[in-house]
């Protein structure tokens, strides 16, 4: 919920009441009109109330001026982390708990010949030969289960068939109660003695 839903939804109790009171000294004045006590004290609660309401408005500019700063550092925090996921000079991936890619990096794009557009929503699974899917699908649910970064060296397939072998390191993305929500991968090409491409 939203700062601005929760302020329309219900005034703060302490207005309620100064309210009310107004509204009784109000009917209290309508009874005795000659009366200048009444009339005195009920100015002096409306003054009072609208003392009050100002200063809760301040309060809630302050606090809206304060999240306001805070979402402008979040978005330049994030696009920090974007810019740097688009310009690793390594093949970076992002999928679901499955390994459906969600995201891929420049790097990885060319290092598997092919475009976002053709990756997104796709098995990573596809990128490795068809006798090894199985072992990746299970090394998928063991990484699950683990507390730390895994790596391991697989043989992967660009999209245009050319095989490679490439090292993966693969960790889990969890949420606050500790359920997996996504899989952060690097790929890393190999030479054919396993040294660095």
């Amino acid at each position: 919920m939203t700062l601005r839903e929760r302020i329309s939804e219900q005034p703060p109790v302490k207005i309620l009441t100064l309210r009310q009171r107004v509204q009784s000294l109000y009917q209290q004045g309508g009874i005795h009109a000659q009366s200048d006590a009444v009339l005195s004290r009920a100015f002096e609660e409306l003054a009072h109330a609208l003392d009050e309401l100002q200063a809760a408005d301040h309060a809630l500019r302050q606090q809206r001026d304060e999240e306001l700063n805070r979402r402008a550092e979040l978005e330049l925090e994030c696009q920090r982390y974007k810019d740097l996921f688009e310009h690793a000079p390594s093949g970076y991936l992002v999928t679901s708990i499955d390994g459906a890619i969600r995201q891929a990096n420049p790097a990885v794009l060319q290092l598997l010949e092919t475009s976002a557009r053709a990756i997104v929503g796709r098995p990573l699974a596809l990128f490795v030969p068809e006798g090894q899917r199985r072992a990746l699908r299970e090394k998928i649910a063991d990484l699950l289960q683990a507390a730390a970064p895994q790596e391991w060296t697989v043989n992967m397939c660009s999209w245009e068939g050319a095989t490679f072998s490439a090292r993966l390191t693969a960790s889990v993305m969890r949420g606050a109660s500790g359920r997996p929500l996504a899989l952060y991968w690097l790929i890393h090409a190999l030479g054919e003695a396993g040294a660095p491409q």
